[in-house]
């Protein structure tokens, strides 16, 4: 059983603007406690509060370096569909270590934020809400350090698609781009074709089906079995745009900007040997790194697989 009441929960945060530094309320210290986030937060200058992205209220966790320590930059990170912040305990703890300060938020229809469980017309809503975010930061936090972006699957659509639809050169300041496992493709997707094609007129949701995403066996039991901010039920009209996404990226002219990669190969979530091709094109200066036999979900691989992932990572963006 939860130890925390979504609802409640949500209700308790004030506008990220006005929160203070340390853990507010027992909702949100059973929370933190529930996804082993208590310690870092801690540990931290640690503030969650609500901001309008797109028009849509999200959640938005920040674990900042406490002094005397500076910090290098400041670390974004978006995660992947049907996740949310508190699954990212690994990343987070990872990025906090480098001396980084991390600000993570659930994106809409996941954890902690408003809008349709798990749904989205566009990605380009998702794109719109990093770009708010990333505004937000520099205007009203006073952060003038580099921000590098990580993302986790369909998390690395969002950072492309936020490039690609709406970046300003100043926005990242040196900052880099990393995307773990992400999205163009998902496996099967031809059959996903078909299948949509007729499903959108006769039913709006179908079944989630829970996968062995990751060796981290009591990673894949607790998303199943323990985390009361799962949804069962995936939106026909999130496929849809999921799909769209998948179109409008591979129709996309080449970029000179910098882009890194880090992908399992085996991963059977996501078509990657096509992904990476369309990414090689698109991005010609891509850096793109193989975990041999990681699955999807690097950020909550097993020990021995997301030790790589994060080596990489702290080469990436410095160490």
């Amino acid at each position: 059983m939860a130890l925390f009441d979504r609802s409640s929960l949500i209700q308790s945060l004030d506008t990220f603007s006005k929160t203070k530094k340390g853990i507010p309320n027992a909702e949100v210290e059973s929370y933190l406690r529930h996804y082993q986030l208590h310690a870092l937060a801690k540990a931290s200058d640690y503030r969650i509060g609500r901001l309008k992205l797109d028009d849509i209220s999200v959640s938005i966790q920040f674990f900042q370096q406490q002094q005397p320590f500076i910090s290098k930059g400041i670390i974004i990170i978006t995660h992947g569909y049907m996740d949310h912040v508190g699954l990212y305990r690994h990343l987070i703890q990872a990025a906090f270590d480098c001396g980084f300060d991390v600000m993570a938020y659930d994106m809409s229809g996941h954890g902690l934020s408003d809008g349709n469980p798990l749904d989205v017309d566009d990605f380009e809503h998702y794109a719109l809400q990093l770009n708010a975010l990333i505004k937000y930061i520099r205007r009203y936090e006073g952060i003038n350090s580099p921000i590098h972006l990580i993302g986790q699957s369909t998390g690395g659509a969002v950072i492309c698609a936020q490039h690609l639809l709406l970046d300003e050169p100043q926005n990242l300041l040196g900052g880099k781009r990393v995307l773990l496992a992400p999205l163009i493709r998902p496996a099967m997707w031809k059959s996903i074709q078909r299948r949509f094609s007729w499903l959108k007129y006769v039913i709006r949701r179908v079944p989630r089906r829970y996968s062995r995403s990751s060796h981290d066996e009591t990673f894949v039991d607790f998303i199943s079995e323990n985390d009361p901010l799962q949804h069962d039920q995936i939106p026909v009209g999130w496929i849809g745009a999921m799909l769209a996404w998948g179109e409008w990226i591979e129709q996309q002219q080449p970029c000179q900007e910098a882009l890194y990669i880090i992908q399992g190969d085996a991963d059977k979530t996501v078509a990657w040997e096509h992904n990476m091709a369309v990414f090689k094109r698109i991005y010609p200066n891509v850096d793109i790194s193989i975990v041999p036999e990681a699955r999807h979900h690097l950020v909550n691989e097993s020990d021995e697989f997301r030790t790589q992932v994060f080596d990489q990572i702290r080469e990436i963006i410095g160490n």
